[in-house]
């Protein structure tokens, strides 16, 4: 696990990740491992581009939903995906990402974030 980011219960949904010390709009703060992946969802895998799921039980399995995300997923051909900051995060605030950037198509799932701009639902394929 990246020293800067750990795993606490959420407001949103059971266990997310959260940093401890501050982080910059546009900083690319955490760069996820591949070594676990697949082209089948699986429960917890991060979709990462078409058709291709990783598993990162450390940090990218446990990032939380938002309408209105700390951060996003950056999938570059031939790189690691990354989580990158679309705005200044402040220390033990919690690391969001809104999954219908990589999620096309799927379930509507109720979503739980709170923010006052709230879908209501986020899209998982299953």
């Amino acid at each position: 696990m990246s020293p800067s980011l750990k795993k606490a219960r959420s407001k949103i949904n059971g266990d997310g990740i959260f940093t401890t010390k501050a982080i910059k709009i546009g900083e690319d703060f955490y760069v996820a491992p591949v070594a676990d992946w697949t082209t089948l969802p699986r429960p917890h895998f991060a979709k990462i581009g078409n058709e291709l799921w990783v598993n990162d039980p450390n940090i990218l399995n446990w990032v939380n939903h938002s309408c209105n995300p700390s951060a996003e997923l950056l999938v570059v051909k031939n790189e690691s995906p990354r989580l990158r900051a679309t705005r200044d995060i402040s220390p033990n605030e919690e690391i969001t990402v809104d999954y219908n950037k990589t999620e096309t198509g799927g379930t509507k799932v109720p979503c739980t974030c709170g923010d006052k701009n709230c879908r209501h639902y986020f899209l998982r394929v299953e």
